[in-house]
């Protein structure tokens, strides 16, 4: 046997339902419902193949790695857009409150009003 893939507890079901749609026969060398019982740090679980089936796997697992990043950088790419919107209302009432000279009395409100703008602006796009 052969570890093809280390998941978290979270995504090996989806790990080992993508790799048996694929006619693959994959096993975990751990046991996935004991996850939970650990504390600390991350915990892996180690999918394994029989050797003569782990180049096939790699590739399966490759492409789905690929597919799930690019969903993640599509998401984070239209996002960059509010942050940085959000970002300079905020520096503009920061200027607009430091000359006033109330800055520092709404520092609170700043980050609040930052918050509300972002989450509109990411609502809008998404």
């Amino acid at each position: 046997m052969v570890v093809v893939y280390k998941a978290n507890p979270e995504s090996v079901q989806t790990v080992l339902g993508l790799l048996r749609k694929e006619g693959f026969n994959p096993t975990t060398m751990e046991n996935p419902g004991s996850a939970p019982v650990r504390s600390g740090a991350t915990y892996l679980i180690s999918v394994t193949m029989p050797r003569e089936e782990a180049a096939g796997a790699k590739s399966v697992l490759s492409k789905w790695d690929e597919a799930r990043q690019a969903e993640v950088e599509q998401a984070t790419g239209k996002l960059a857009g509010p942050l940085l919107f959000s970002i300079m209302v905020v520096a503009v009432l920061t200027i607009i409150f430091l000359f006033m000279g109330i800055l520092w009395d709404n520092v609170p409100l700043l980050f609040i009003i930052w918050l509300v703008v972002f989450a509109l602006l990411a609502k809008v796009v998404k």
